[in-house]
């Protein structure tokens, strides 16, 4: 795994998947002296090269975050831990609650500089 600055930063562990759809959340790289430390890191918006997983933190940063043990798995609680780590907003609740849907969230008045959500309706987008 190669950091935000392409800087080495250990070897994956582990992929933990997501809940929602099976895709890869976080991994659990192995650094320190003969990797022996595993640290979490959310991969949501890394890349792979073919070669490394690159990630958008500083070394320091995945250094620091909280540790794995191998083969386990990754609680909703742990995983959130990660993400506040990493200055992410929180997973979503392990039991799926979306919230109540009837709950009106979207009110006249409140979009951008106050305006509501009939501006610009009907007109076409800017060419």
């Amino acid at each position: 795994m190669r950091d935000r600055d392409g800087a080495s930063v250990g070897k994956v562990a582990q992929v933990f998947p997501s809940a929602e759809d099976g895709s890869a959340a976080y991994v659990s790289v192995a650094t320190g002296l003969l990797g022996s430390h595993h640290t979490l890191v959310p991969v949501e918006d890394a890349t792979f090269d073919g070669t490394d997983l690159h990630v958008g933190y500083m070394k320091s940063a995945i250094k620091a975050a909280p540790s794995s043990g191998a083969g386990q798995t990754l609680s909703p609680s742990e995983a959130n831990a990660v993400r506040k780590h990493f200055g992410l907003s929180p997973a979503g609740n392990a039991t799926g609650d979306m919230g109540d849907p009837h709950e009106n969230l979207d009110q006249a008045g409140t979009g951008p500089a106050g305006a509501d959500d009939t501006e610009g309706a009907g007109t076409a987008p800017p060419a």
